[in-house]
């Protein structure tokens, strides 16, 4: 099943593997370039289909790789006490989706840790088989799996953030300063400028002639910059909404309507007056779904009138809600995950309201604007 870019395949010990679309690109890659110079070098009179078969069978192998060094975050993070849900390999490698942040700095660095060390086991593995078998074409494979295997491992141990090696560090700064964000500012710091270094090395390399590598190179460098500063500011965003309820934003609102209402109703009646981008669909004092700007542009204006909402809202295959004594950020993360604008909130199963982006927005504005540091 395709969901958000990525297709569901499997599941191993409870954990989702998913593949993004991405990775067809670089299974592709690998096996165009093994096929075309890599296997031909290496096995003398080899025909270019069975090239292509081997760089296809590498290709996977290398999908394989990145699993388990991801399953073994996960594995150790699950026996940490650290909820994981899925995995996901992408264009730029894979990543762990853990439930929480480690507890604290040594569960962090051992579940970093562990990743390279893993891809580090598997290139053993694969060159004492690349050693031990005597077909040519086994051991060219097995050879390439070493290789790729070590340069996984040593990719990930460069001090910078997300890589393995900048949570190692995070968990270093963190232990000796007692401060988990202390310790990602100064990994994600690295990380910027590791990223820069790559998106110049892969600059010189375009001007030397290697267009496609040093593209690659420079996709990997910006991928750093950027995912290094968006878990920066989800941590900062984290820490300024720290004890903050939902409760505490929300203003309660039961406007509602019930799934027989038209969507001209809707809008005339509701949407218009109210100011409103969402209403939620109430039935028995019951939520059972949510109507908004996005479902009515499926509907032409001349079957407005005749249109129930019931036919168009969304969540009638089950609402993301959360309580009004849930924690904000926990609501932040919902709306993320979803890319929701919106999220109803309900108590006892009956609707108190909608938290909206922008009341989160707000709120995080005026405790910035009126903490001790944006007052010096």
């Amino acid at each position: 099943m395709l969901s958000g870019g990525s297709l569901r395949l499997f599941r191993i010990s409870g954990i989702e593997v998913r593949v993004h679309v991405s990775w067809l690109v670089i299974f592709a890659l690998i096996t165009w370039s093994l096929g075309d110079q890599y296997y031909p070098q290496l096995v003398p009179g080899i025909s270019t289909e069975g090239a292509l078969l081997l760089g296809a069978i590498s290709a996977i192998l290398l999908f394989v790789s990145v699993l388990i060094h991801e399953l073994a975050h996960s594995l150790v993070a699950r026996s940490r006490g650290v909820g994981a849900h899925s995995i996901t390999l992408f264009i730029f490698g894979g990543v762990s989706t853990l439930s929480t942040d480690a507890p604290k700095a040594s569960t962090e660095f051992v579940i970093a840790i562990v990743g390279p060390l893993t891809s580090f086991v598997l290139a053993g593995l694969a060159y004492v088989v690349a050693a031990a078998v005597t077909e040519v074409r086994t051991a060219a494979v097995f050879s390439y799996v070493a290789l790729i295997n070590i340069l996984l491992g040593a990719f990930n141990l460069i001090p910078g953030f997300p890589l393995d090696g900048g949570r190692v560090l995070r968990a270093i700064v963190w232990r000796a300063t007692n401060s988990r964000r202390r310790g990602l500012e100064v990994a994600v710091a690295l990380g910027q400028i590791v990223g820069y270094g790559f998106i110049i090395w892969g600059v010189l390399r375009v001007f030397s002639a290697d267009v496609l590598g040093g593209i690659w190179i420079a996709a990997i460098g910006w991928f750093l910059q950027s995912a290094g500063a968006s878990n920066l500011q989800s941590v900062r965003l984290e820490e300024g909404l720290r004890g903050v309820k939902v409760r505490d934003v929300l203003r309660p609102d039961t406007t509602a309507v019930t799934p027989d209402t038209t969507v001209a109703d809707l809008i005339e009646d509701y949407l218009l007056p109210g100011n409103r981008r969402a209403v939620p669909a109430v039935s028995d004092g019951r939520l059972v779904g949510i109507v908004s700007l996005s479902d009515l542009r499926s509907v032409a204006s001349s079957e407005r009138a005749t249109t129930p909402v019931s036919s168009v809202m969304g969540g009638r295959d089950g609402l993301i809600t959360v309580r009004p004594d849930d924690p904000l950020t926990r609501a932040l993360t919902a709306m993320l995950g979803g890319d929701y604008e919106q999220l109803p909130v309900v108590e006892q199963d009956r609707l108190v309201g909608m938290l909206t982006r922008a009341d989160i927005v707000r709120q995080l504005e005026l405790r910035e604007a009126l903490s001790p540091r944006a007052g010096g």
